[in-house]
């Protein structure tokens, strides 16, 4: 049984700004000018690495939001998540956690990909916050879009073409999103996926039997 940590190598945990904190500080036009900035946002990040003797998780703590009390926190949440972690590195800016990110987040998508690879026939990488290629050393058979309702499935080799190509424009791959690419992409098939209601996702059964189209398919491709 694989730990759940591996199949989600890198994952975020995001706080909203607390309202009384800047309401105390008299700063509520501060308050408005760090919500679209997802920084002051971040309370901590967590990297997988799978190695030869085990899982190590790597804890990057946005050191700056804690001890500004901006964010709601709950922080015997926050010690209970330390105490589990192999490493943990404190970031005061985005700069640093960027850093942080390239030298821990590729590692762990990597060798998370070649856990999960190594004991099953399939996998699914699913990319997050919108990146079309998380991790660009990964290069996957079927290419799958979604939207509510809907699974688009692109010709792969166009799809790394095009990811060639931005790659010699200068744009980096790992941060290119759907709305970068989408508009050169050809679509091969389009799916229509029928809503899962609540009692389907205890029963497999009936949720392959919901997605079986959707499975064939990408088995066919």
């Amino acid at each position: 049984m694989l730990p759940l940590e591996v199949l989600n190598p890198v994952d975020a945990l995001m706080s909203p700004l607390d309202l009384r904190s800047f309401l105390q500080q008299d700063a509520l036009e501060r308050l408005y000018l760090l919500q679209s900035n997802i920084f002051p946002h971040l309370v901590v990040e967590r990297y997988t690495l799978c190695k030869e003797s085990g899982t190590e998780n790597v804890l990057c703590i946005n050191e700056e939001a804690i001890k500004a009390g901006s964010t709601m926190l709950d922080t015997n949440y926050l010690l209970n998540v330390k105490k589990h972690a192999s490493k943990v590195i404190s970031i005061r800016s985005l700069g640093e956690w960027n850093r942080i990110f390239r030298r821990f987040g590729s590692l762990a998508m990597r060798t998370g990909y070649q856990s999960v690879s190594e004991r099953f026939n399939y996998v699914v990488v699913e990319g997050f916050n919108d990146a079309v290629c998380p991790e660009p050393t990964l290069h996957h058979d079927v290419i799958i879009g979604v939207a509510p309702g809907v699974a688009v499935f692109y010709d792969a080799e166009r799809f790394y073409n095009v990811l060639e190509t931005m790659s010699k424009l200068g744009k980096d791959p790992a941060a290119l999103r759907a709305e970068d690419v989408a508009k050169f992409l050809k679509e091969a098939e389009i799916l229509t996926i029928p809503p899962v209601q609540q009692e389907c996702l205890s029963d497999y059964d009936k949720l392959s039997k919901r997605l079986n189209n959707l499975v064939a398919t990408t088995l066919a491709s």
